[in-house]
């Protein structure tokens, strides 16, 4: 690390402002260029051993700027296109003008049997259909109710 980044560093883990992951991360990366041990530097921070290695492995391969910056994210990326997702409320739509009720489970197995994905969760179809409140159409997840009649015609043309 060069005395710019050192320097750097050491004006980075003085903000106030770093949230306790970036702190974190930026006091890993001071303590091994400090030759602290793994295991020290774990007890000092109160994380694991693994964690901290894995800190050291993503400094090597995000590089210093990117390393200390990084935004945390969480979980897997969504796996519906808009596209995908204005055709999912537009089902529901049709389906609640008809008077009919579709749980997320029947749904998640419409969008996977259309081929869209090769797996959804029915969490993800719920965000979708939560960010449209007039999707008013979604049973509470009761298989009796199921009312997959595109997905049927489709096996019944398919045979």
């Amino acid at each position: 690390m060069s005395f710019q980044q050192q320097t750097y560093l050491t004006n980075f883990i003085s903000s106030e402002i770093l949230s306790r992951q970036q702190r974190n991360r930026a006091l890993v990366l001071q303590h091994w260029q400090s030759n602290l041990a793994v295991q020290e530097s774990a007890e000092v921070l109160k994380l694991s051993i693994h964690r901290v290695y894995s800190m050291r492995r993503a400094y090597t391969e995000q590089g210093f700027q990117s390393y200390l910056h990084a935004i945390r994210r969480c979980g897997a990326p969504n796996k519906l296109t808009p596209k995908m997702e204005t055709l999912l409320r537009r089902f529901t739509e049709r389906a609640s003008a008809k008077g009919k009720r579709v749980t997320l489970t029947a749904l998640a197995k419409r969008v996977v049997d259309l081929g869209y994905v090769d797996s959804i969760c029915t969490v993800t179809i719920h965000k979708v259909l939560k960010q449209n409140p007039s999707s008013t159409c979604i049973a509470a997840a009761h298989p009796a109710r199921l009312l997959l009649q595109a997905a049927q015609h489709t096996k019944e043309q398919a045979a």
